[in-house]
């Protein structure tokens, strides 16, 4: 999905919002800002590297998952990697043999997100407090990866007091968390390029799962209006850009083909809106008073049991029948009467009802 589309998306959402009740807008216009920190801020990360030089940094970026780079040409010491319909990132080597003045020009033209302190085994002293001073060249936070046991790089980094306490998380470069902690570093902006550039599934499934919560909230407090509003097809075109964001999180270039497929997988073709919608309306027919609130939650679960079923057949890989089970578990049941909340709720107030995981 290009960034000018997801403008467009973003401004027809931000208009339709202007349209609803004032005591409704903040709410959704919180739920839409990790979309538009992850989604329309995104940008590759600028990542400087510390320690072991055993590696080039496309052998290291490999390692992370990162297979058939690109390389870019140098800005001013900062390096492009690049995958094809995936992303890029930013690279400064500031290992063995690189000249801390080159490292510091490098610096005054962008600071990193995140500093990569490889441990180098058996390196002298001297050394070792080399790749500590250049660290303290910057106040970025830092990740140690360590070529054996945490336990020992951890117990060697807190003797370095002044180091110690930016280091976010030492973590095994044979652990198959070390990319997820890498991208946790980041900040939310540069997190989808990195864990699309890497084809780390358990980070796209964690920028999935904040996108999915922003959208369950955002159909919950669009089903709490009156059902006039409700037959509008806002659900239904809410639930096809969640699925349509979910597939441009794993890096596969989005169409609408897949998103029907996607659909179709789960037993619909024109997503749940329509199915929500009768829903909420039977549920007034049965109890007026509770309606809105209780179509408010059936909205907001039923948003939720798509994107999760989207995470697991997009990202996890779940078979067919295995992703159908999973949305059909998650999908509100209409065909008995709901039991009545033990007080009622505040369809405009700050935090409407949203499905638990």
């Amino acid at each position: 999905m290009k960034r000018d589309s997801l403008l467009t998306v973003y401004d027809q959402l931000t208009k339709l919002i202007d349209k609803l009740p004032g005591g409704l807008q903040k709410p959704i216009l919180r739920e839409l800002t990790p979309i538009r920190q992850v989604f329309l801020e995104q940008r590759p990360p600028r990542i400087m590297l510390v320690g072991d030089p055993s590696e080039s940094a496309p052998e290291f970026l490999a390692s992370l998952g990162a297979t058939r780079l690109e390389t870019g040409g140098s800005d001013n010491g900062w390096r492009s990697y690049r995958i094809a319909r995936r992303g890029g990132v930013l690279l400064l080597d500031a290992r063995k043999d690189v000249p801390q003045e080159h490292v510091q020009n490098a610096l005054l033209r962008h600071q990193p997100d995140v500093v990569l302190f490889l441990e180098a085994p058996g390196v002298p002293a001297s050394e070792w407090k080399e790749f500590v001073a250049l660290c303290g060249l910057v106040e970025s936070p830092v990740v140690a990866l360590a070529s054996g046991s945490a336990f020992r790089l951890q117990a060697q980094l807190s003797a370095e007091h002044t180091l110690a306490r930016r280091v976010l998380r030492v973590v095994s470069r044979q652990d198959p968390a070390c990319v997820e902690a890498i991208c946790a570093a980041l900040p939310l902006s540069a997190q989808l390029e990195f864990a699309r550039l890497t084809n780390a599934r358990r980070a796209q499934a964690h920028l999935a799962g904040s996108l999915l919560k922003s959208f369950s909230a955002l159909c919950g407090v669009i089903g709490v209006q009156p059902i006039p509003l409700a037959d509008m097809p806002i659900l239904t075109t809410l639930q096809t850009l969640m699925v349509g964001l979910i597939i441009h999180t794993t890096g596969r270039p989005f169409s609408p083909r897949l998103v029907a497929e996607f659909f179709g997988v789960l037993g619909f073709n024109i997503g749940a809106g329509l199915l929500l919608r009768e829903g909420a309306r039977m549920i007034v027919r049965i109890i007026p008073i509770w309606g809105n609130a209780v179509s408010g939650f059936i909205a907001g679960a039923g948003t939720y049991a798509i994107g999760k079923a989207a995470i697991a057949y997009f990202i996890e890989g779940t078979p067919r029948n295995e992703t159908r089970k999973i949305f059909r578990s998650l999908l509100p049941r209409f065909g008995k009467k709901p039991k009545l909340p033990p007080a009622l709720p505040d369809p405009t107030g700050p935090n409407p009802s949203k499905p638990k995981n």
